[in-house]
């Protein structure tokens, strides 16, 4: 019976890994270097409206609706699981 779900998930439905890499400490040195550090975000996601490198719109696997937008272009990776 395990293989008949897993087929009718596969078939019907679908669901997205969506990783977001965001800055998470900027240093900046005394001679004006700057160094910053990432950070990865993973959401689980049923549906994706819009990803853009600053604007995220999408539905999680829980049905909510969010919204997500950054001022500066981030890196991100859209993985479909099913």
């Amino acid at each position: 019976m395990g293989r008949i779900k897993k087929w009718w998930k596969e078939f019907w439905l679908e669901e997205y890994e969506l990783i977001i890499s965001v800055s998470d400490t900027v240093t900046t040195h005394a001679d004006g270097a700057r160094t910053e550090t990432w950070k990865e975000k993973k959401y689980s996601a049923k549906k994706l409206i819009k990803t853009t490198p600053t604007h995220f719109v999408f539905i999680d696997v829980a049905g909510r609706r969010n919204e997500i937008k950054f001022l500066n272009p981030v890196d991100f990776h859209v993985i479909k699981i099913w």
